[in-house]
């Protein structure tokens, strides 16, 4: 259960950062949340959200995961992410990894690290609280975080059937670069029943599972709202998780 923790976590940094991102929905008003649970083998095993909102001249992204049901007593975790983008030229300029979980067969992992982007000389300072420390990193143009690609996608392009959209994600411990194809069709949902919607599906390989691959795969909304209303993920010796989304708020 805790592999599968730790998985739901990795793509849930893949699901927001594409999502919602993808169509250039406006903003309703100052911000706006979504909530999400994964569920696996019809068992709820974590709950998540995603905000979105201003503050000065950034845009802020924050992200929480947390375990819950029969996945908490076996895997507890309590983990919060935030990216600041700078509104001019939406470009990366802070994410802020807060890491608390532990499991019964895997270590505890208690952290908080600092990324800083310079974009300008592709490069990344990476700061860990404690203990303190301190590494530069070298990355290719066109590197983001998992959410401030989500960001820069939202506002700066158009996803269409057949497309192909190519990403660079740095997260402080491995540069991805992941290829998503977009298709349209039909969901059934949750919250909104069936709905006409955009899916976006990679292949992608996991370190947590000797780098295999498994297939990631996201729907959001076919019309001006582009909400994110779900996402499955098919994992190599693991089989199918499912994420729904639950409610929306808005302020």
């Amino acid at each position: 259960m805790h592999r599968i923790s730790i998985l739901a976590l990795s793509c849930l940094l893949f699901f927001v950062t594409l999502t919602t991102a993808i169509a250039r929905p406006s903003m309703p008003c100052n911000g706006i949340r979504f909530h999400y649970r994964a569920y696996k083998l019809g068992t709820s095993i974590i709950k998540t959200s995603l905000s979105i909102e201003r503050d000065g001249p950034f845009h802020v992204v924050k992200a929480t995961v947390d375990s819950i049901g029969v996945a908490r007593p076996v895997f507890r975790m309590h983990n919060r992410f935030t990216s600041y983008i700078r509104e001019a030229g939406l470009e990366p300029w802070r994410y802020i990894k807060e890491v608390d979980q532990k499991g019964i067969f895997s270590k505890k992992k208690c952290y908080t690290d600092i990324l800083t982007f310079d974009p300008g000389s592709c490069k990344v300072i990476v700061e860990r609280v404690d203990p303190p420390g301190v590494q530069e990193i070298s990355v290719p143009s066109q590197t983001y975080d998992p959410l401030a690609i989500f960001l820069k996608i939202f506002l700066g392009s158009e996803a269409v059937n057949g497309k192909k959209i190519e990403m660079k994600i740095y997260d402080g411990i491995k540069l991805k670069e992941v290829t998503f194809l977009v298709a349209s069709g039909e969901i059934q949902t949750s919250l909104y029943g069936a709905v006409k919607a955009i899916s976006l599906e990679s292949k992608v390989p996991f370190s947590s599972l000797g780098d295999k691959e498994g297939v990631i795969k996201i729907w959001y909304t076919a019309d001006e709202r582009r909400f994110p209303v779900a996402m499955s993920l098919k994992l190599p010796s693991v089989g199918n998780v499912e994420f729904d989304l639950e409610r929306v708020e808005t302020w």
